[in-house]
């Protein structure tokens, strides 16, 4: 197989994985918001709890590469804190799920590809660098562009545009 078929395919398989991605994150907003409607009694506030959890997931997408008790306990340690601020009347008021899920959506395919690769695959570097046909250097500076980006795509739904955990 040609270089250029081989990149194809790979291209081709980040489609199906990255729609993948955009269906986990949608199952963990929905299953927090499920949830949360029945430990809060505000049905607005649940969904503003389960975008926050899903924002605050997006804002360190690294935590993609795991599955089990590492992915449910950070999902349990941000929704616990928000759950927290409801009940105490402070939940600070962010976007709305569809926005988030649009800006989800509207992620361009060079960021695509990198979000697949490291924090879906949880690839390194030196394949990172493979997969994207440059060197390592290259590679690196796409990764943190990326994980930036994804910062951005995620600080609407953020309580304080930051991640208050502060982990990946």
């Amino acid at each position: 197989m040609s270089a250029d078929a081989t990149r194809e395919s790979t291209v081709s398989d980040d489609r199906g994985e990255f729609t993948d991605w955009l269906e986990r994150v949608r199952s963990t907003y929905e299953a927090v918001l499920y949830t949360c409607t029945h430990r809060l009694t505000n049905p607005r506030l649940a969904g503003q709890v389960a975008v926050q959890v899903a924002a605050g997931l997006v804002s360190r997408p690294t935590v993609f590469r795991y599955f089990g008790l590492p992915y449910s306990g950070r999902i349990a340690s941000l929704a616990e804190a928000r759950i927290a601020e409801a009940e105490a009347g402070e939940l600070a008021t962010v976007c709305e799920w569809q926005e988030l899920q649009s800006r989800l959506h509207d992620i361009p395919g060079d960021h695509r590809e990198v979000l697949v690769a490291v924090c879906v695959r949880g690839e390194d570097l030196h394949t990172l660098a493979e997969v994207l046909g440059c060197d390592e250097r290259t590679a690196a500076q796409r990764r943190a562009s990326t994980l930036d980006y994804m910062r951005a795509v995620a600080t609407p739904g953020l309580p304080d545009a930051s991640d208050p955990e502060g982990q990946d």
